[in-house]
Formats: C-alpha cells, sequence, structure tokens
C-alpha cells in the first residue's frame, strides 16, 4: 500500500489512539473519528493496569498482552505519560491458567510468600506491571498523535462505505459500537463498575479474577485508590449503582484490611467489549482492519494490536 493512503480510524478509546499513532509515526496520514472523546471512553473509566483479564485467545492475548508490556515499561521511563511500573498481587490458585506471566521478562513476577497473601488465600504472584493513569495517558497518546499532523473529529459514524469508496483505509477500534456499525452480534458487554476512594494510608494493589460474579482488585493511583469490579455480561447500563458500590467496597475491604472505612469520591461504570475471540484482522475483500473485543485487557494489549494493525495495514 502507498504510504500516502489515507487511514481513518474509528474510535478514540485505548486502542484506536495506540493504533493511529503507530501508523502516523510510521509515516501513515491518520485522521480519527469517534462518537466519544477519550475522556468519555469505556478506556477512561478503565483501572488500566496490566493484567489480560477476559481476553480471548489465550495464546494471542498473552503475545499482544506481552509485546504491550515492553512498550509500557518505555513510556513509564518518560515524563508525563501518567505511566509507571508498580507492584500487584495476583490472587490465584493451583490448576488455573496463569500462562499471562510466561511472557514476562526474568525477575518481573515471582510467587508470593505466604504472609504476603491476604486471610483466606492460599496462593498469589507478585508482578512488577505498568499501571496507566487515564485521566494522563489518554491526553499523552492524543497529543502525541496531534504532535505528528494527525487529526481528531468527534462524529458518529453510521456507514463506512463512504470512507471507503474515497480510498481511505478503515481501522475500526469501537469496540461494542461495531455490533450495529459491522453487524458483529458475538461481541457484547462486560460491565463494570469502579469505586475510586480516598488514599489515606499505602495499601497493596491486587486481583482476584478467580471466579465470575466475585472480581476484585485494588489499584492504587498517584490521586485515589480504584477498588473494583464487576464483571456482569450483557449489561448495558453505564450508570453506578450503589448496590455495586456497598458490594466493592465490602469485597475489598476483606482483600485489603488496611483500606479501613475510606471516603467514596465517585463511582464509574464502563462496558468492557468482550467477544470469543479479540478480532484482530484484515477484512476480506473490503479496505477494512479491524480491532476490536478486547473485554477486560484494552489496555494490556493496546501496543502489541496496534503493531498488529501496523503489519496489516
Amino acid at each position: 500500500m502507498s504510504l500516502l493512503q489515507p487511514i481513518t480510524v474509528l474510535g478514540a478509546g485505548v486502542s484506536g489512539l495506540s493504533a493511529a499513532v503507530r501508523l502516523i509515526e510510521a509515516g501513515h496520514p491518520v485522521h480519527i473519528l469517534s462518537k466519544e472523546p477519550p475522556e468519555r471512553s469505556t478506556s477512561a473509566v478503565a483501572a488500566a493496569i496490566w493484567f489480560p483479564y477476559e481476553a480471548e485467545p489465550v495464546e494471542k492475548a498473552n503475545r499482544w498482552s506481552a509485546e504491550s508490556f515492553h512498550e509500557f515499561v518505555k513510556l513509564a521511563a518518560l515524563p508525563d505519560t501518567g505511566v509507571r511500573l508498580m507492584d500487584f498481587l495476583v490472587l490465584t490458585r493451583p490448576g488455573l491458567d496463569n500462562s499471562w506471566k510466561d511472557g514476562l521478562p526474568a525477575g518481573a513476577v515471582r510467587k508470593a510468600h505466604p504472609e504476603q497473601l491476604p486471610p483466606g488465600y492460599e496462593m498469589g504472584y507478585l508482578a512488577r506491571v505498568p499501571l496507566a493513569e487515564t485521566q494522563i495517558y489518554l491526553p499523552y497518546l492524543l497529543e502525541r498523535f496531534r504532535q505528528q499532523g494527525g487529526t481528531i473529529k468527534i462524529q458518529e459514524v453510521k456507514a463506512v462505505e463512504p470512507l471507503l469508496e474515497k480510498g481511505h483505509t478503515v481501522v475500526n477500534c469501537t469496540g461494542l459500537g461495531s455490533r450495529e456499525l459491522f453487524g458483529d452480534e458475538s461481541v457484547y458487554p462486560i460491565r463494570g463498575q469502579v469505586v475510586k476512594v480516598k488514599k489515606e494510608a499505602p495499601v497493596q494493589s491486587m486481583v482476584d479474577s478467580m471466579e465470575k460474579g466475585r472480581l476484585g482488585y485494588i489499584i492504587e493511583r498517584s490521586d485515589c485508590i480504584v477498588l473494583g469490579g464487576t464483571d456482569y455480561d450483557h449489561d448495558y447500563n453505564r450508570a453506578p449503582a450503589e448496590k455495586d458500590t456497598r458490594t466493592i467496597l465490602e469485597r475489598c475491604r476483606q482483600m485489603e484490611q488496611r483500606l479501613g472505612q475510606p471516603l467514596v469520591l465517585q463511582a464509574l461504570a464502563g462496558l468492557r467489549p468482550k467477544r470469543p475471540a479479540i478480532r484482530c484482522e484484515r477484512e476480506d475483500g473490503r479496505n477494512v482492519i479491524h480491532n476490536y473485543g478486547h473485554g477486560g485487557a484494552g489496555f494490556t494489549v493496546s501496543w502489541g494490536c496496534a503493531d498488529e494493525v501496523l503489519r496489516l495495514v
């Protein structure tokens, strides 16, 4: 393909922004069209810690996650990206798939000692992983894209044919929007709620994703502590629920007793776009490249999938 052929990226969440940055930095003219600005995307609600959650198929998701891990480590060394490395306790048990750790560099993961586990847990891994503070990281990506001459327009796209007729390559990063725009009925929401609480004492950031319906995580950010979460399939409600807030607080206090009775700052809900397999491929017969269906791993696989999009272009 000619380097001058225009590319339109649909969507301005982390997947769309990462793909747009990769493409424009490789010399392609890129324009983003998005129904919502980055700060109102599902990505803005995400806890945004590196951990492949609800992403299939596992083998590909692990590869894209490992590629993204290395990119995030580079970003963590730069100022004003909103990315830093932190210790994250992944609670698990024997017999579960813990292959997410296999692609990480030596020394990034070790088995947790019994005294490092919350009461009632028998096994866990302490991993040094990237955290992207979304309120800094998403604007950073957008600014990096604009500095290369990239443009963005907040506009809902109802059909891609007009773009294709103009000779554009379309990169679809619309997540759940692909259900309507591309007729993909296999993509559905997993509703996730988070509760932001005031930082008082230091806490251990951790996740327990062992059992459907019992998801719990604690992530210490610079401005607050993010507590989660919920994993309701096929739930389109984007409003936070008081009942979920109470459940999240109770579950997280059991995991990390140093939380005490934290002051709630804000509750937010977002819809993770899940499908049986992440779709990162070129469409047959049309100049469309898809990059969506990342489940709860949008940030985690973002750079690996962006590199895949660049290869497909």
